[in-house]
């Protein structure tokens, strides 16, 4: 293997740009945080914050809930919100369990349910059951198909970023509740 002799003051200049470089990177990555870009947040209050926003969706949607609810739009997107500005608003209990008997499944409790390490199950006898139709065959090849959509267009670029995740769990979500109405239909519990 060839050694290579570099000048001395090429290696000074080489190290001093380095330096500056390092410097003026360092700096731009401190602001791109500093304003948002490229803050992470913790699995948990992504998880909580997607299934706010996908019971807001499967109730739907966040102004026909606020007039039901006791905050506003504004406050109620917050909640949903992934925004390093809104990474404190959470939803309260109380608009969490309005929201999914809105959406007509746990959604946001059961993610928080599913966080402690616990599973929710619906009471016997507490769901009434609609007889199944071709119209219930329909909805769930849609939603399912919706799924497949989804992930196929994450999966374009090769990867799946956050956002993409997102709109394919709401999908999943769309079609868990599809199949949940069917096995209710026929008698079995979801």
């Amino acid at each position: 293997m060839p050694i290579h002799v570099v000048p001395l003051d090429l290696m000074v200049t080489l190290r001093a740009g380095l330096s500056r470089f390092t410097e003026s990177l360092s700096g731009f990555l401190s602001l791109l945080f500093s304003r948002g870009v490229f803050v992470r947040f913790d699995e948990p209050l992504m998880n909580l914050k997607g299934a706010t926003e996908a019971s807001f969706k499967l109730g739907g949607g966040l102004t026909s809930f606020a007039l039901l609810a006791r905050v506003g739009v504004s406050t109620l997107s917050k909640y949903a919100s992934v925004s390093q500005e809104f990474r404190e608003n959470v939803i309260p209990v109380d608009i969490a369990v309005e929201a999914d008997r809105r959406a007509g499944s746990p959604v946001i409790i059961g993610e928080a349910a599913h966080q402690l390490g616990f599973e929710l199950v619906p009471i016997a006898g507490q769901t009434a059951a609609k007889p199944v139709t071709e119209a219930d065959a329909h909805r769930v090849l849609k939603e399912t198909m919706d799924v497949s959509q989804a992930i196929i267009a994450a999966r374009s670029d090769g990867k799946i970023d956050s956002l993409e995740r997102k709109q394919i769990s709401q999908e999943v979500r769309e079609a868990i509740r599809a199949l949940e109405a069917v096995l209710a239909g026929i008698g079995e519990e979801p």
